[in-house]
């Protein structure tokens, strides 16, 4: 799944301007939330030195202050950056969950969700209800790394809902991605206007 990509944007591009074509591919700053709070972040000529790439995983990641964060603490819940070595303790996989739950706005609405999570004994799995259905994931334990397979669960949930949008994915070329929910059509323009290679997540 983890795969290296080449970014073909070259050249600045004016931070407003980013945000704005952002927008129009679906992935927009949480309500109230004004792009100038990201500058406390990085400044501006940071953000037009490395167009795109860079504004997306700021929005995507954890808010550093009250002024980045959305209700669910992330300035933005389009966009994810999604480091994979995050398998340390309980909580973890229902963390990522709930993130996806938001990624796919109502259309993954999972409930009840839980984890358990003991790395030293082996042990990992999630549990939630989805359409009145339980569900039970047994997930693979290597180190703290991800379980690939989780992820593409959750995407073929997505698939199966009905409906036009499924998870994203760009990879960052190391351990970290990112993550999105997106039309074919948001897809195709967010490529077309960043520069960057994004997949659907499977």
């Amino acid at each position: 799944m983890f795969k290296f990509f080449k970014r073909r944007q070259s050249g600045t591009v004016p931070f407003e301007l980013q945000v704005s074509t952002l927008a129009g591919c679906g992935i927009k700053l949480a309500p109230g939330l004004a792009p100038a709070a990201l500058l406390e972040s990085f400044d501006r000529d940071t953000f037009e030195a490395e167009p795109y790439r860079l504004l997306l995983t700021c929005m995507g990641g954890e808010a550093e202050n009250e002024s980045q964060a959305g209700e669910t603490g992330y300035p933005s819940d389009n966009i994810w950056h999604f480091d994979t070595e995050c398998i340390e303790d309980h909580g973890a996989y229902a963390a990522i969950a709930r993130r996806l739950k938001d990624l796919a706005q109502g259309e993954l609405p999972l409930e009840d969700i839980t984890d358990y999570v003991d790395v030293e004994a082996g042990e990992a799995r999630v549990a939630f209800r989805l359409g009145g259905q339980s569900y039970r994931w047994e997930a693979k334990v290597e180190d703290d790394w991800v379980d690939p397979s989780i992820l593409s669960r959750f995407s073929e949930l997505l698939s199966r809902a009905g409906t036009s949008r499924r998870f994203t994915y760009i990879d960052l070329g190391g351990q970290d991605c990112l993550i999105g929910c997106a039309t074919s059509q948001e897809r195709q323009r967010l490529a077309r206007e960043t520069g960057l290679k994004v997949e659907w997540l499977t």
